[in-house]
């Protein structure tokens, strides 16, 4: 993805870093960002949005899997592009959270991300509090086992 978008790619993570920045990857140490809470949040609040790829499993079976990393990012007010496995058919994906299921689905998401920012990450605080804000979450879930 990176050698094919100007766009700069920062991967937190623990595996073969210099492979990956052979390849145009930016990496940082994940567990210099893992950590601890303040860590974690500081990263977030660095990045301007998250670029998620889910395992094969998850993609193929489409099971609607979707990672509370990204809740995170939507809660701090960053778009987030995110593989689809499934997930598009519970969340709303558009605007402030976009679903990809291909190399060229991902390098337009981030055309759009890019294009209008703002108006994404603006939509990613409401898509934040609408279906993953604890209140509301609770009370679905209670009026659900209630029934």
């Amino acid at each position: 993805m990176p050698s094919r978008t100007s766009q700069p790619f920062e991967l937190a993570i623990n595996g073969p870093q210099r492979l990956l920045r052979e390849h145009g990857w930016s990496t940082i140490d994940a567990m210099s960002v893992s950590r601890g809470l303040w860590d974690y949040r500081d990263f977030i609040h660095r990045s301007k949005a998250e670029f998620g790829v889910a395992k094969h499993t998850y993609v193929s079976s489409r099971s609607g899997w979707f990672s509370d990393r990204t809740e995170c990012y939507l809660a701090s007010g960053r778009p987030a592009l995110v593989q689809d496995t499934g997930w598009s058919a519970h969340l709303p994906s558009g605007t402030g959270l976009v679903a990809f299921s291909s190399p060229e689905e991902a390098l337009d998401g981030i055309a759009r991300i890019n294009g209008d920012y703002q108006r994404h990450a603006r939509q990613a605080v409401e898509i934040a509090r609408e279906h993953f804000e604890a209140g509301r979450v609770l009370r679905r879930l209670l009026d659900e086992v209630g029934s």
